[in-house]
């Protein structure tokens, strides 16, 4: 009874140790392969030498025999010998690449011509993507290692851009490493917010062979602008494969940046009275003025100043407009790089504090810019008789002094007659 339990406890262990050892099935395959020839997994020769064969005496089919069995590796652009062995008949042997485990077991051998064949059966956990018998063995083969794809996008113009001009995008993709890229699939990028896709020049991004050494435009786009701002446009990806059908994956190396402006974009520098004190007896007006200059590339039309006016404040100057509260100045168009100086004056009918706001206007290509530029405060004095004639008592001197004098004169030729 314990022998038994013995035996089955032994039984289970081997077969943890051979299950550890032994790679997964993830894929297999079993070959004739003649002496001199080799079997290429990815990136794996087995060689077969000399394949001895020994058949029974009886002439059976059950035949035996050995070969000799090297495996290759393509590393750094050259096979390096990484195992090998001599196999007989349900001998295996174990090695381990970069790309998994791999087992190979000896099943048959038998008599073909002057080198005779060997029945191999391959198992690997790897991700077999590409494999077949080599004649001559790892000397007539090439390995395959991953295409190095370098994605630039380049934008036309870059510079100087404005609402509603078209820009042009050019996808290129370079192929500097030492491989072939197959089936190359490139993904267009979507078009960011302030842009609307026009239209596609160049599309060959699909099912590409890019080979080494090769540098080619593969997607030609168009964006037309159709909001001012600071952008950067989405990266380009790419999908590709190396000879043997391993997969590989690509992302633009470069950011495209680009700056959009308004097609007329107006520019305000107010100078006036803030917090001035104003004498309205005497020189009761205060100047300021507003520069406009269009640092766009189209002319700004119908452009308007609006001075927003409180109650007992005015306001004069060439060209402005008063209708109630409110005053305007008016100008059909401003071409770009141009600009123009409105000059005002403000003044009020009594004493105290007033804000005039002061706001724009102007279209272009149908669209409408509004917005502020800024609130002029300014202060009044003098709003009653009584403090004007306070403030001003000097004056009173000159009638005084002209009325003492009179009196002064006729008394004195009074004085005269009455003598």
């Amino acid at each position: 009874m314990k022998l038994r339990k013995y035996c089955i406890g032994l039984i289970f262990l081997s077969a943890v140790i051979i299950a550890a050892v032994t790679p997964a099935a993830a894929w297999e395959s079993t070959e004739w392969i003649e002496g001199g020839d080799g079997f290429m997994v990815n990136n794996i020769i087995i060689d077969v030498g000399s394949v001895g064969v020994t058949k029974d005496e009886d002439n059976s089919s059950n035949t035996t025999g050995n070969a000799s069995i090297s495996v290759y590796e393509w590393k750094n652009d050259n096979w390096s010998r990484v195992n090998g062995t001599k196999l007989s008949l349900d001998q295996t042997m174990r090695f381990a690449a970069a790309d998994g485990n791999y087992t190979v077991h000896a099943v048959d051998f038998r008599e073909v011509g002057r080198f005779n064949e060997v029945k191999l059966e391959i198992w690997s956990n790897a991700n077999v993507t590409n494999s077949g018998v080599i004649e001559g063995g790892h000397s007539n083969a090439s390995g395959a290692g991953r295409p190095n794809l370098v994605i630039t996008q380049v934008v036309t113009p870059s510079e100087n851009v404005s609402v509603d001009d078209l820009i042009t995008v050019s996808v290129y993709v370079n192929n500097s490493g030492g491989y072939d890229a197959k089936n190359v699939t490139i993904h267009k990028p979507n078009a960011p917010l302030g842009f609307m896709m026009s239209g596609v020049i160049t599309d060959n991004t699909v099912n590409q062979t890019i080979n080494k050494n090769t540098n080619n435009t593969y997607y030609v786009y168009q964006l037309k602008a159709v909001e001012p701002g600071n952008y950067e446009l989405g990266k380009a990806t790419a999908d590709a494969e190396n000879e043997l059908g391993g997969k590989y994956n690509y992302t633009q190396n470069n950011t495209a940046r680009i700056t959009v402006a308004d097609l007329a974009a107006l520019t305000f520098a107010a100078a006036g009275p803030n917090g001035n004190t104003v004498d309205y007896h005497t020189r009761s007006k205060i100047d300021g003025n507003i520069t406009i200059r269009n640092t766009g590339t189209m002319p700004a039309q119908y452009v308007s100043i609006d001075f927003s006016l409180p109650d007992g404040a005015a306001i004069s100057g060439d060209n402005i407009t008063v209708n109630g509260n409110t005053a305007t100045y008016y100008m059909d168009s401003l071409t770009p790089n141009n600009q123009r100086v409105i000059e005002y004056s403000l003044s009020a009918k009594s004493g105290g504090v007033y804000d005039v706001s002061i706001a724009y206007s102007y279209n272009y290509n149908g669209s409408a810019k509004t917005g502020a530029i800024q609130s002029v405060s300014y202060s009044a004095v003098g709003n009653n008789m009584v403090g004007t004639l306070l403030e001003y008592w000097y004056f009173l001197f000159i009638p005084v002094i002209l009325i003492a004098g009179a009196a002064l004169f006729i008394w004195r030729r009074h004085r005269e007659y009455k003598f």
